[in-house]
């Protein structure tokens, strides 16, 4: 019998999808932000008590050509699969990138930073 793998998938359930909800999170008066030097987080609460957290991604053209904002898309996915434990309950989050980024895993520090304050 082989060991059981642990579940690092990052279900639909957890993604955050369409311009509107998009929209809703980025336009809201009640949402908060917390920007670093490569990224920009904005949160906001949901309306249901027992919903899951709901993640999106932008990456500003002014981050690169297709493959390096792609790229960057792969990375911060793969480490909010493998971080579940330090994410925020019931909010949506959008995961604004603007600006060039230099250093990858100087991100993805960054990042981790900012879901720990939430």
């Amino acid at each position: 019998m082989s060991p059981t793998r642990p579940n690092n998938s990052f279900p639909r359930a957890n993604r955050l999808h369409g311009r509107t909800n998009f929209l809703a999170v980025i336009t809201g008066r009640a949402s908060k932000r917390l920007r670093g030097r490569w990224c920009e987080l904005v949160v906001a609460q949901t309306g249901e008590s027992e919903s899951q957290t709901e993640f999106g991604i932008s990456v500003s053209r002014k981050a690169g050509n297709a493959v390096r904002r792609n790229r960057l898309k792969r990375i911060i996915r793969e480490h909010l699969r493998t971080h579940k434990g330090s994410w925020p309950a019931n909010k949506m989050v959008v995961i604004r990138i603007k600006w060039t980024v230099d250093d990858e895993a100087g991100l993805l520090a960054e990042l981790e930073d900012m879901l720990v304050t939430l």
